[in-house]
């Protein structure tokens, strides 16, 4: 059965796993709050933190590298963005910060809830791997965690100037450790023998293979991978000298080519960086990259060299000598959908020459590894819903199925969880998963809506990042949580918010009713309506054409301007009277 669209806030529409951003700005303004003013203790802010941890359990990582959901913020068009990754990253710091001093438990009582005799072994500990641990242990699953190299997995090769390794650490161990999940590291078995040993396999084993570099670059010197720096950053191994003083050129325009590239930046290179994609953000060719990342690499000296593809690479002594043609499309638009297939000019050429070439290219998956569960087309055959491959009770999950950012590998890993729940308790994979969401608009007029000077923490300045690795962002002070909060809109409906019942404000959600038979259709409640909920239908009675009025119970916030200006009473706020309302108004007006 085909289920009714949902209208939801546009950041919540646009964050990869759905969490109800709205409610968690409102439970957050209003506990910082009483909280400041010292009504309830700071203990209140748990509550918030476990709601979104059992939602996302690496949140607290999204906090610090993601914000995908600002980009679609309505109050853009009013002033700026709210910023909600720092709201985020708020609420995980205070928790994360209360348990090393001692003032919060270690762990938060998460343990499984029941306990089921089946065995799942998941191979790969990154994002989507652990994600799906975390799910099916809570479920009462006994699961087995296969890392061949680190826990984190592609989190850890994201430079600590923007994600500190300590907190890595510290989200990874929320997870393994409260629910006793059992690690064998430096592991790889083969995934058919784990078929035979497990009821159900994950294999989320990510892509942190370089693509090969143009036949054209290779055996040439100075030529390397920006998937090899950033482990050798990592792992602390890499000769940091060597690129002190030179000319270093990083190829592509995806997050690793910006981190790669600020990275060699810190240890004295002087670094330009060549991408296939455009300036332009809103183009279809648009580079992908976090535009705040950008924007920090130019403020450090990086030079951007856009729409521009490599043709050419000669070896000249000790120095690369290099020749980029313009890039004049990057993208087909096909059903609206992207497809890689750049066009070029080639009279239209740049001449650079640098030390070192640098591929951030993208990566492959360990495709001898994976060769049991491969097409004849040397590709993953999996259902993109279910996540279930050819091979049944085998499922994938992150990067090695699709390529994306953090929060996308997390929810694949939190929809793989749900698959292998739902097959090994013989239940339907497919039913109910395909929800449909419309993002709001402004939920007021915008010449309404009273301009709020957005809250952002410091950066450190440009000189003090080029020292090192130290987190280059501060974090919201209590004061500003409450400030930056306050500025959310609240696009989205009530029901998928409630934050006003769970504060206690209301018994339930409150929603206008028409009573019909005192309704005129004079209009009075469209006028004062703020969300535009209320419409007027014609219709024919007694041979006259009458006006009654319409409510969209999904855009109604039950405020209940309609019922103090009925003069019909024929609006009904649901549980909540008309002389509620006038008890209400008179207070207000000392009456």
């Amino acid at each position: 059965m085909e289920m009714e669209p949902v209208l939801i806030a546009p950041c919540r529409n646009a964050c990869p796993l759905g969490r109800q951003i709205q409610r968690h700005n409102v439970l957050l303004h209003y506990i910082g709050q009483l909280v400041k003013g010292r009504v309830v203790p700071e203990e209140a802010f748990i509550k918030v933190f476990d709601e979104i941890f059992l939602f996302n359990p690496l949140f607290g990582i999204c906090g610090y590298v993601c914000g995908l959901c600002e980009n679609f913020c309505n109050r853009k068009e009013v002033d700026e963005r709210v910023h909600i990754r720092f709201i985020e990253r708020f609420i995980f710091d205070w928790y994360r910060e209360h348990v090393e001093r001692g003032l919060l438990p270690p762990y938060r009582p998460i343990g499984p809830q029941g306990v089921r005799n089946k065995r799942v072994a998941i191979v790969g500990a990154g994002p989507a791997g652990l994600t799906a641990a975390f799910f099916l242990a809570r479920a009462g699953y006994k699961v087995e965690l296969y890392e061949k190299h680190r826990l984190g997995g592609a989190l850890r090769l994201i430079p600590s100037f923007r994600l500190p390794k300590n907190v890595t650490d510290f989200a990874i161990d929320q997870i393994i450790t409260p629910l006793s999940i059992k690690i064998c590291l430096g592991c790889s078995p083969p995934l058919l023998a784990l078929k035979s040993e497990y009821d159900a396999v994950l294999v989320a084993t990510g892509t942190q293979s370089p693509r090969p570099v143009p036949p054209f670059a290779q055996g040439k010197q100075g030529v390397e991978n920006a998937i090899d720096i950033l482990k050798g950053i990592s792992k602390g191994t890499l000769d940091r000298n060597k690129y002190a003083g030179k000319e270093v050129i990083v190829i592509g325009g995806s997050g690793v080519a910006i981190d790669t590239a600020r990275s060699l930046r810190r240890f004295g290179a002087r670094v330009s960086l060549a991408c296939l994609e455009s300036e332009d953000r809103n183009s279809k060719d648009g580079i992908l990259a976090n535009i705040e990342d950008e924007q920090r690499g130019k403020e450090e000296g990086i030079k951007f060299y856009y729409s521009r593809g490599l043709q050419n690479v000669e070896q000249v002594e000790n120095r690369l000598l290099l020749t980029f043609i313009k890039c004049t499309s990057v993208y087909d638009l096909v059903d609206g959908r992207k497809i890689f297939n750049p066009q070029f000019d080639s009279k239209d050429t740049v001449a650079l020459s640098a030390d070192f070439l640098v591929f951030a290219i993208g990566q492959l998956p360990d495709r001898e590894y994976l060769k049991d569960i491969l097409d004849e087309n040397g590709r993953i055959s999996a259902n993109p819903l279910t996540l279930e491959t050819s091979h049944k009770g085998v499922f994938v999950a992150g990067d090695v199925m699709r390529i994306g950012r953090v929060p996308e590998a997390i929810r694949a890993g939190k929809e793989a969880a749900i698959s292998i729940e739902r097959y090994l308790e013989g239940k339907d994979l497919s039913e109910g998963r395909e929800q449909a969401f419309i993002p709001t608009s402004l939920p007021y007029a915008k010449e309404k809506i009273p301009l709020k000077a957005p809250v952002k923490p410091p950066t450190l300045p440009v000189k003090e990042r080029l020292r090192g690795f130290v987190l280059e962002e501060g974090g919201l002070t209590l004061d500003e949580l409450i400030q930056e909060t306050g500025r959310c809109l609240h696009c989205g409906g009530c029901e998928n918010c409630r934050a006003c019942v769970t504060l206690g404000f209301r018994e339930d959600i409150c929603k206008m009713h028409v009573i019909e038979d005192k309704c005129d259709g004079c209009g009075y409640c469209v006028e004062v309506c703020v969300v535009e909920a209320i419409t007027l239908r014609e219709y024919e009675k007694d041979g006259e054409t009458k006006k009654i009025a319409v409510v969209d119970t999904q855009k109604c916030r039950g405020c209940g301007s309609c019922q103090a200006t009925c003069p019909k009473e024929a609006c009904e706020i649901t549980g909540f009277s008309l002389a509620d309302l006038r008890k209400q108004i008179d207070a207000y007006l000392g009456r």
